[in-house]
């Protein structure tokens, strides 16, 4: 049995390891790098399936280095 029901911010948050405050700004900020939302509501929800096939296809984006670039370029 597949599960119907929307995530909100909180359970999209708690999947993808960010906080709450980071998935709000991004919803507002840069839509783009978060998995497509059902359209047409009020507040901002997401299909679990969909959230799902979106890490399954962003896996290999990304980035292995984080921070501050070194000058040495290590």
């Amino acid at each position: 049995m597949q599960d119907d029901r929307l995530w909100t911010a909180r359970e999209l948050s708690k999947f993808l390891g960010y906080s709450e405050t980071t998935v709000a700004r991004l919803v507002s900020q840069e839509p783009h790098k978060l998995p497509p939302r059902v359209e047409g509501l009020s507040r901002p929800r997401w299909l679990p399936s969909a959230v799902y096939e979106w890490v399954r296809g962003n896996t290999g984006n990304a980035q292995a280095r984080r921070g501050r670039p070194r000058a040495n370029g290590l």
